[in-house]
C-alpha cells in the first residue's frame, strides 16, 4: 500500500471511538498470520473508509436511479440500499485477512512433507539451526514458507533476537497450526540438545502419512462424484431428452410437465439444468481436491 495512503488510513482510524477501534483487535493476529504488510490501524481506518465511501456511492447510484425511474420511497430504498452495501463491504475487508490466512496455512500444510524433509537433510549435514532457516528463506517461497523463514532471519538479524525467542515469533503469527507446531518441537528439541535431523524426519513421516490419507479420501470421494455424475449428468438427462423429444415430436397430445410444454422442458433441461448441474459438480471437485 502507498506511504500517503497508509498516513491517511492511520490518520482516518483516529477519528474512530477507542471502543469500537477495540472491537477489531482480532485482526491483529489475522493480518500477521495472512502475511498483509500493514498495520492494524492502517487497515481499520481503510476498513471503515472503504464501507463509508462504498455506502455513500450505492446510496448516490440508487437514489438517482430511483428518482429517474419514478419509484415511490426513492429516499428509503436508497438509505437501506447505502447501509446494505457500506456494511457488506465492512464485512469483506474484516474477513478478508481471516480468509488469506486460512488459504496461505492451508498450501503449507501441503507442503509441510516436503518443508521438513529439506531441513531434516540440511540438519543431517551438520547445519546450524540458523543456517537451516537462512536456506529456507532463499527457496522457501516455492513451499509457500518463504514469509514465515524471512520473518525468523529479520527477527534475529534486525531485532538482535536469539534463533529460539524467534521461532517463538514466527509459531504465533504462523498461518498453519501444524507449521507452528513443528515449530514449537523445533526449538524444544534444540533447547534439550535433542537430535534435530531425527525429530524433522519424523515430522515429515507423520505429514506424508496425512498427505497420503488425504490423497485416498479425496479418491474414495472423487468415485462417489464419478457415479453421480453418470446418474444424474448423463443417463438421466439422456431418458428425459428422449422423453421430452417424442412428446414434442407427437405434439404434445395434450401432456404437459406442470403445466410447462416438452419442447419448452427440453430446451430448460438443455441449456439451464445440465450447465447448471455440471457447474456445482466442477466447484465440489476443485474444493475437496487436496492443494499442491
Amino acid at each position: 500500500m502507498n506511504s500517503r495512503l497508509v498516513i491517511f488510513f492511520i490518520k482516518f482510524s483516529k477519528v474512530i471511538h477507542p471502543r469500537m477501534l477495540s472491537l477489531f483487535n482480532g485482526l491483529k493476529k489475522d493480518l500477521a498470520k495472512a502475511s498483509i504488510r500493514t498495520g492494524f490501524q492502517a487497515y481499520v481506518g481503510f476498513l471503515f473508509f472503504t464501507s463509508i465511501v462504498a455506502g455513500f456511492l450505492a446510496f448516490a447510484t440508487t437514489l438517482l436511479l430511483l428518482v429517474f425511474l419514478g419509484v415511490e420511497g426513492f429516499l428509503l430504498l436508497a438509505v437501506s440500499t447505502g447501509f446494505l452495501i457500506g456494511t457488506l463491504s465492512m464485512v469483506i475487508c474484516y474477513f478478508y485477512p481471516k480468509i488469506a490466512a486460512n488459504r496461505r496455512g492451508n498450501r503449507i500444510d501441503a507442503n509441510l512433507p516436503i518443508i521438513a524433509n529439506f531441513m531434516s537433510v540440511l540438519a543431517s549435514s551438520g547445519m546450524p539451526p540458523e543456517g537451516v532457516f537462512h536456506a529456507l528463506a532463499r527457496i522457501g517461497d516455492e513451499f509457500k514458507v518463504g514469509e514465515e523463514a524471512r520473518g525468523v532471519i529479520r527477527d534475529i538479524a534486525f531485532l538482535g533476537l536469539d534463533l529460539h525467542t524467534a521461532l517463538k515469533r514466527a509459531s504465533e503469527s504462523a498461518p498453519s497450526s501444524k507449521l507452528a507446531s513443528m515449530l514449537d518441537g523445533f526449538v524444544t528439541t534444540s533447547n534439550m540438545g535433542g537430535d534435530l535431523a531425527n525429530y524433522l524426519r519424523l515430522e515429515a513421516d507423520k505429514h506424508m502419512r496425512e498427505r497420503t490419507q488425504k490423497v485416498r479420501h479425496f479418491i474414495d470421494n472423487l468415485s462417489v462424484i464419478a457415479e453421480a455424475y453418470i446418474a444424474f449428468m448423463v443417463a438421466a438427462p439422456l431418458m428425459l431428452i428422449v422423453l421430452f423429444s417424442v412428446f414434442s415430436f407427437l405434439g404434445g397430445g395434450g401432456i404437459t410437465i406442470a403445466d410447462i410444454d416438452p419442447a419448452v422442458m427440453l430446451d430448460i433441461l438443455t441449456l439451464v439444468i445440465l450447465p447448471i448441474g455440471i457447474a456445482i459438480l466442477i466447484y465440489i471437485v476443485d474444493s475437496i481436491i487436496p492443494l499442491r
